[in-house]
């Protein structure tokens, strides 16, 4: 779940650049957010089985907290990085610059979390939620 949850958000993430247009189908909108969320709730539960699983019980919140704390910092600094590309195109305040950078920005991230989802897939154990006694 947890590559197929990632993927699914770098697939929803190419959905809505290609929806970037001057008049985009609103439809089209809400199903790539549809899957964003699916790939969201798909990864979520699976990162933090992962994550106390490595450790053992005395560990397990320490590994929840870290785990939940980079999820924020990372979700804060992909906003600061893709907010900064989609700036740099739409300065003008152009439309087709405002569309250009929002498309460049959703590519972005959807390259983060796809090569996320590669690296879960090379690296992620079979057995890595099975919990830790001991």
């Amino acid at each position: 779940m947890l590559v197929g949850g990632t993927g699914c958000m770098g697939g929803g993430l190419l959905l809505l650049a290609a929806a970037a247009t001057a008049s985009p189908n609103l439809w089209f909108v809400q199903a790539s957010l549809v899957v964003i969320g699916a790939g969201l709730g798909l990864n979520t539960a699976p990162v933090n089985a992962v994550a106390v699983a490595a450790v053992g019980p005395a560990r397990s919140g320490t590994a929840s907290g870290l785990i939940n704390t980079t999820r924020m910092v990372g979700a804060t600094m992909g906003i600061a990085v893709l907010g900064a590309i989609y700036a740099s195109h739409a300065g003008g305040g152009m439309q087709d610059g405002m569309l250009s950078g929002l498309r460049l920005a959703y590519v972005g991230g959807a390259a983060a979390e796809l090569t996320g989802a590669a690296i879960a897939l090379l690296f992620t154990r079979r057995d890595s939620m099975v919990l830790k006694t001991g």
